[in-house]
């Protein structure tokens, strides 16, 4: 599933290199993990990696904060959920797994981006269990330190698949650093894949914080 994704991404921004030269789709397969000891892994749809400190792929890093003090599994970057698709998964400081307080993409060697849209596969309140409706997690766009505009507070996501995926307004275009963070008791965050650069994603843009049948989902293969 994840290959024929990424032959899609392809052939996508191959159609579209006049308008969108520098699109990237980020699978976070075939990417390097840097751990929390510095040793290194690459991604390949067969493991998982925990104690991950930042991961990098496609010139774009997906880091975890704090970058010190937190247990082994509070950052998984690989096959968490089981072989065969890699994702981010982490244990915010907030729940009982973790301790994570917040997760930003940036640009290897900096430089703005535009955040497009990506795939949630866990938002939820309890770990391994369905949300209870009650997480708040959001998303947040900066350049320069300053806001691009108002945090967007995501659905609230059973654990693992199916996923949902999520498009970001014009306040997610030219940032520098896109920032994950929560504000009440929540344990787990995933993400199957981000778009960099891209032509939007065919479902509605989520805004602000409405979010209540605002995006599409999709069950892997």
């Amino acid at each position: 599933m994840k290959a024929f994704r990424m032959a899609m991404a392809a052939a996508i921004a191959g159609g579209f290199c006049a308008a969108s030269a520098q699109a990237v789709l980020v699978t976070f397969t075939g990417g390097t993990v840097t751990r929390q000891d510095s040793t290194t892994a690459v991604t390949d749809t067969l493991v998982n990696i925990s104690s991950a400190l930042f991961y990098e792929e496609g010139g774009f890093r997906f880091s975890f904060y704090p970058t010190t003090g937190f247990t082994d599994f509070s950052a998984n970057v690989g096959a968490y959920y089981g072989p065969g698709n890699d994702v981010i998964h982490a244990h915010w400081a907030t729940g009982d797994f973790g301790g994570i307080t917040s997760m930003e993409i940036t640009q290897i060697g900096g430089g703005t981006f535009d955040l497009n849209y990506f795939t949630l596969t866990s938002n939820t309140e309890f770990g391994g269990a369905p949300a209870s409706g009650n997480e708040q997690t959001w998303v947040q766009g900066f350049v320069g330190g300053n806001p691009t505009g108002p945090a967007v507070l995501l659905p609230p996501e059973d654990w693992g698949f199916p996923a949902v995926q999520i498009g970001l307004g014009p306040e997610f275009d030219a940032v520098d650093t896109v920032r994950f963070f929560v504000t009440n008791s929540v344990d787990c965050f995933g993400m199957d894949d981000f778009y960099i650069n891209e032509i939007p994603a065919p479902s509605t843009l989520v805004a602000g914080a409405l979010f209540g049948g605002l995006a599409m989902r999709r069950r892997r293969n």
